[in-house]
């Protein structure tokens, strides 16, 4: 029997009742002025109109094809079946509720292309509500940023090899499993941003980022930053004992003393001088803050 064709590109596509936007985030794929690509739908067993949308779009073009979990199963295990399913050199994967512009993946794989030497690429994106109307840019920052920040945004390509060597996402990150993602590839490739804006990063009161639990997400986030900081080879000292002062400030959140003291003091060893200026600044920061209308009646 012969092979099915191996495209380029593979995008996977979590969605959990996601028929509000779905079709949009599909037709932005459809849309893409490089054609040779292959979608894989995960469908993490939603009750709405979600399956009756994807069965629609795999019966009209070839290259969309679906993974249905019997159960949900949370956006990690989603992106990894599809990811597991994937055929293409290069890998992406888009939320229900975003949209890529029509050069996305033709910069995006023309980058990697020329530059052999890279394993993620990643681009600017802009912010849109629930209308579709813009809000703002966003624009993708350096990548030595991500040993305190998602420096990443959302509009990334990514070689096979990052995938098969990181190891698939972090079932236990969850909401936090691309930042921990982005930091165990920068521990292995260098990641470089495309000043390009090639995404639309829809914000709305129903989305993941916005529902989350910020103290779950954070508590991630520092398990994750506490994993990686010290491997990281392609960070400045100053942005890695940045993200030491990340831990140390949700440690202090949740109470934990001893945790905050042996971050901070991380950080110190790192770059003493620009840690010592950060928790400065954000002292003043929040005394002028909390100071206004407590100052006493003359």
């Amino acid at each position: 029997m012969p092979q099915p064709h191996s495209p380029l590109v593979s995008i996977v596509l979590p969605t959990y009742n996601g028929s509000r936007y779905l079709p949009e985030a599909i037709e932005s794929c459809l849309a893409q002025t490089h054609q040779d690509w292959e979608l894989i739908v995960v469908d993490d067993c939603s009750r709405d109109s979600t399956p009756e949308i994807i069965t629609r779009y795999v019966a009209q073009d070839p290259r969309i094809r679906t993974i249905r979990h019997p159960s949900n199963q949370k956006l990690p295990r989603a992106l990894n079946t599809g990811h597991a399913a994937a055929r293409g050199t290069y890998l992406t994967w888009i939320s229900d509720d975003n949209r890529y512009l029509p050069l996305a993946l033709e910069e995006m794989t023309r980058f990697l292309e020329e530059h052999p030497m890279v394993g993620v690429v990643y681009a600017d994106c802009v912010m849109i509500n629930d209308r579709g109307e813009y809000l703002q840019d966003w624009p993708a920052q350096p990548a030595s940023r991500i040993a305190y920040m998602n420096s990443l945004r959302a509009c990334f390509l990514y070689r096979r090899s990052v995938y098969e060597m990181v190891g698939g996402y972090d079932a236990n990150q969850f909401l936090a499993e691309d930042w921990d993602f982005w930091l165990r590839a920068a521990r292995h490739f260098e990641l470089v941003p495309l000043h390009k804006t090639l995404y639309q990063y829809r914000w709305h009161d129903q989305s993941l980022t916005k529902a989350a639990n910020r103290s779950q997400v954070r508590d991630s986030i520092e398990r994750a930053l506490r994993r990686h900081l010290p491997y990281l080879r392609h960070s400045s000292r100053q942005d890695v004992a940045r993200g030491w002062t990340v831990c140390a400030a949700n440690a202090v959140r949740r109470g934990d003393l001893v945790q905050a003291v042996a971050a901070y003091g991380r950080a110190l060893r790192t770059a003493p001088g620009s840690s010592v200026g950060y928790v400065a600044r954000k002292l003043v920061e929040r005394v002028q803050h909390y100071g206004v209308g407590l100052q006493p009646e003359r």
